[in-house]
């Protein structure tokens, strides 16, 4: 259990830009309470002037302060409270940033020299593999996308808990599906609320008719067209071809027009909409 509160302790410090010696310093700081930065060094079997380097870097970053007291410099450490103010105000300057880039990619896009670099196909392996290349959906916002997915296959292949949260990404990104599951790979939203349908979800799903089943599945979006199989093959590729995505969203709309819509009941899928709008307040 320490083994892993250390690790935790150090991911969280490492993503406001401390790292692991500049941590113990601090928690060496918070149990001896304000001190020179000699007294620290002692406490902590190191050399004073790499200490007080330690210190200097926890003062730039917020979790130190520094006072006078008879002449001699005193270091004080900042709450464990402040923290969670690194945190938020972390968040706040990777939401500008996010803001930036995606004002930026359309002009990035548009470079010729990156259009060649891009890859027309690319394969993943393996569950991370999968993960990694539904990451890239996320890629887009505001488009519409088409999917005949093996639902259960895919929570297999992956986990219910990258579904939930790569449905909250793709809702805030302005994602739309229309998505087709096989009859035999249809799943109950109540056990699986991340999957619902309708406005809120920006899906819309409807269950194919007897006999067409595949434990494979393809998404169609922007230029290109996932292809992911079940976990016992745990491959999927990604290609980029304008004349396969009209072909793949040719068939899908005549499978589309066969299919029974599925309209599940707003109870099952209240517990990820009230996660989801959570994180709007």
């Amino acid at each position: 259990m320490s083994y892993n509160c250390d690790n935790m302790m150090n991911d969280i410090f490492e993503t406001l830009g401390f790292r692991e010696e500049e941590v113990r310093a601090y928690l060496s700081l918070l149990d001896s309470g304000p001190c020179a930065a000699g007294d620290l060094a002692k406490i902590m079997g190191l050399p004073r002037p790499t200490v007080y380097g330690y210190l200097e870097r926890l003062m730039a970053g917020g979790l130190a302060t520094q006072s006078l007291r008879r002449g001699v410099k005193i270091f004080v450490p900042e709450p464990g409270e402040k923290i969670r103010l690194l945190y938020a105000r972390k968040i706040e300057d990777l939401r500008s940033k996010e803001k930036a880039l995606d004002d930026l990619l359309p002009t990035l896009e548009k470079r010729t020299g990156m259009a060649l670099m891009r890859p027309r196909i690319q394969v993943f392996e393996g569950r991370e593999g999968l993960e990694s290349a539904l990451q890239d959906v996320l890629s887009h916002q505001s488009i519409k996308m088409l999917s005949f997915w093996s639902i259960k296959a895919a929570i297999e292949a992956t986990s219910e808990d990258f579904f939930w949260y790569h449905n909250k990404e793709r809702i805030k990104r302005g994602i739309q599906i229309d998505a087709i599951w096989p009859p035999e790979q249809a799943i109950d939203v109540k056990r699986y609320p991340a999957l619902g349908a309708g406005p809120a979800f920006k899906r819309e799903i409807r269950i194919a008719p007897q006999g067409i089943e595949s434990s494979m599945g393809y998404w169609i979006y922007a230029n290109k067209v996932l292809f992911a199989s079940s976990r016992k093959e745990s491959f999927c590729f990604i290609i980029e071809s304008a004349e396969l995505v009209q072909m793949m969203s040719n068939q899908h709309r005549v499978i589309w027009d066969l299919s029974t819509p599925l309209t599940p009941k707003a109870a099952d899928m209240k517990p990820f909409l009230d996660d989801l709008h959570k994180d709007d307040s």
